[in-house]
């Protein structure tokens, strides 16, 4: 037994179908190149500063606080 054609016109009318995607194109806004340009250093991320002084610091302390606690002992 074969299915009965589905009741809305659009899914069974393709040129249909293609013009109204094309149309929906259309509409759609196009990307502003401007606001891609001002994307800052660290991205995206709101936390990027912080991991970024995180990781800073803990270099800073793997290379220098031996020597420290060598100096003070």
């Amino acid at each position: 037994m074969a299915k009965p054609p589905p009741e809305d016109p659009r899914i069974t009318d393709l040129r249909r179908y293609r013009k109204e995607r094309e149309q929906a194109a259309k509409r759609k806004p196009k990307p502003n190149p401007k606001a891609q340009l001002r994307e800052t250093f660290l991205g995206a991320n709101p936390n990027a500063g912080l991991i970024l002084v995180v990781v800073a610091l803990a270099i800073l302390a793997y290379l220098f606080l031996p020597a420290l606690i060598a100096r003070f002992r």
